[in-house]
Formats: C-alpha cells, sequence, structure tokens
C-alpha cells in the first residue's frame, strides 16, 4: 500500500500515550456504568463480556477529539464516548449471532452467545441499546436541546438508515455479490458504519456546545472516516489472521464487498481516498483546540498497512 500523499499541512501529533489515555477513560467509564454488582448478576456478566473486552475504542475516541478540537474538555463527551461504544458493542453481540453471522470470536475473545447463550446475548443487547439512550438523556452539562440531538443521532445510526438497514441488506443478500458499483457498495457501508461514526463525532460536537458548521462537518468527517475504515476492514478479512484482528477469519467469503467489487488493491485504494477525504474535513472544520482528528486518519491508514503488510 502506497503512502498518502497528504495534501493539508502535518496535524498536531496523536501520540499513542494520548490515544491509550482516552481509551482508559473510556472503559473506567464503562465498568463504571455496569458494574460487577449491579443486578441481575447473569445479565451484567453477559453485558460486561461484550462491552469491556479489549477493543480500539476508536468510536468514542473519535467523540472525544471531536469534542477537543472545538476547544472544551474531552471529558465533557465522556457519556456521549461511551453511549456510542454501547450501541456498537451491542451491534457486534447481534451480528455476532448464529442467526446473522454466527461467529466465535470477537475482539480475541469468545463471543458472547457462545460463552452466555443466545438469549442472553440478545439480552444484553438489548439492554446496551436502551441503556445508552438513557446514559446520554442524563449527561451533565449538556443543555437539553443538545441531549435530545443526540438521542437523534443515535437513533439514525441504529435504525434503517444505519446498523439495522445495513444489516438486513447483508440477510437480504446472503451469498450473494449484488452491488455494481461502488457508489452501490458505499451506500452499504455508509449504513453499517458510517452512520455511527458520524454520529459519534457529531455528538462529541454537540457535547462541546459547537456552533452548527462545526457540528455538521463533524458528521461529514466521521461518515468518510468509517467508509475509509470500513473498507480497509474489507481487505483485513481476507489479508490478515485471527490472531492479528481478534476475531474469525474469512467472515465476508461469498459475501459482497469492496474487494470482491474492486480487488484488493482497488479496495485499498478507495480506503485511503475516504481518510483522505476525512483528514481534509477535519482539518478545515476550525475550532480552538488541539487537530488532532486529522492526524487519527493518518494512523489508521498507518495500522491497517502494518496489518496488510502493504
Amino acid at each position: 500500500m502506497a503512502s498518502l500523499d497528504w495534501p493539508i499541512r502535518p496535524p498536531d501529533p496523536l501520540p499513542g500515550a494520548r490515544l491509550d489515555e482516552l481509551r482508559g477513560l473510556v472503559d473506567d467509564r464503562l465498568s463504571a456504568l455496569f458494574p460487577e454488582n449491579r443486578e441481575p448478576p447473569r445479565l451484567m456478566c453477559a453485558i460486561r463480556h461484550g462491552l469491556l473486552s479489549p477493543g480500539k475504542r476508536l468510536r468514542p475516541v473519535i467523540a472525544l477529539l471531536a469534542c477537543e478540537q472545538w476547544g472544551a474538555p474531552p471529558a465533557q463527551a465522556l457519556d456521549a464516548a461511551c453511549a456510542v461504544e454501547m450501541v456498537h458493542t451491542a451491534s457486534l453481540i447481534m451480528d455476532d449471532l448464529p442467526a446473522m453471522d454466527d461467529a466465535r470470536l470477537r475482539r480475541g475473545c469468545v463471543t458472547t452467545h457462545v460463552v452466555f447463550g443466545e438469549g442472553a446475548a440478545l439480552l444484553a443487547a438489548i439492554t446496551l441499546l436502551n441503556e445508552a439512550y438513557r446514559v446520554v438523556s442524563e449527561m451533565k452539562g449538556v443543555p437539553a436541546d443538545r441531549k435530545l440531538r443526540c438521542v437523534s443521532y443515535l437513533a439514525e445510526a441504529i435504525g434503517p438508515d444505519g446498523l439495522a438497514g445495513g444489516q438486513d441488506h447483508d440477510i437480504a443478500c446472503d451469498g450473494r455479490t449484488d452491488e455494481k458499483t461502488l457508489a452501490d457498495m458505499e451506500l452499504r457501508h455508509r449504513q453499517k458504519t458510517g452512520a455511527l461514526f458520524a454520529a459519534a463525532a457529531a455528538m462529541g460536537a454537540e457535547a462541546a456546545r459547537a456552533d452548527a458548521d462545526y457540528v455538521e462537518a463533524m458528521r461529514y468527517y466521521g461518515e468518510a472516516l468509517g467508509l475509509g475504515y470500513q473498507a480497509f476492514d474489507d481487505v483485513l478479512d481476507c489479508a490478515a489472521s485471527s490472531d492479528e484482528t481478534g476475531k474469525d477469519e474469512g467472515q465476508d467469503a461469498g459475501k459482497s464487498t469492496v474487494v470482491s467489487l474492486l480487488g484488493r488493491d482497488g479496495a485499498s485504494g478507495a480506503a485511503e481516498r475516504w481518510l483522505a477525504r476525512a483528514y481534509k474535513i477535519a482539518e478545515d472544520a476550525g475550532g480552538r483546540g488541539p487537530r488532532t482528528l486529522p492526524e487519527l486518519s493518518r494512523r489508521i491508514e498507518e495500522k491497517f498497512a502494518a496489518l496488510t503488510g502493504a
């Protein structure tokens, strides 16, 4: 994979230690929201198994950095970030079920339904979705109208124009590769991945009390970043091992992906173009804080390049 010719000035640095710090904030808050002693114990164990397993926490990090770039403390968006991660985890638990992808491995751990049974996995996912709305509605220091918009962003990202719509398309097209153009493929990726990335960035901006132009820019940023991320994820499915990805190998075999449409090199090129677009949107978005969101795009490209050996 060729290194991108980034046309914009260098962004503010985003050291690995800083990312670890932000992930730590998210993990600590998630654990506090779902403590081990919370009732009922079996349901809580299933939730914690899926929610606290080691993950990249990319979506909540986007929310925190979007808040920080506007000039507010990232902790101001912490509950919004955690709500996004709760929704993401719920989607993974459901995607892994036998009726969906029938996966056995997720984030390097055995999937929730394999450990606790399908019934407990479904209840865990439903609980996470509903608790995400509650957490957003009770955010401290965020005006009511902004909290309401955050609830709306989440609902849009989950519903027929988001995760549910994208997964329904996957089910309907099981075993077929029916997308004829990259535009067709990107429409589905906007639903499955881009919608929640966009919600994360917009919610971080709302928590920071940003102006409408910045919030809208963050939505475009998140969508572009999500499209690039999903295209690279399709490449990883056929190029990396379970040890590297933390999930089942070849999960997309026989499915419609950017790789099946464009080939591995074409998919990598499409991903790079989307990440470069996300970079420029974040660089142009403004804000009074450090501009680390553009650097996040570059870090994602470098991570995938390392995993694919390109």
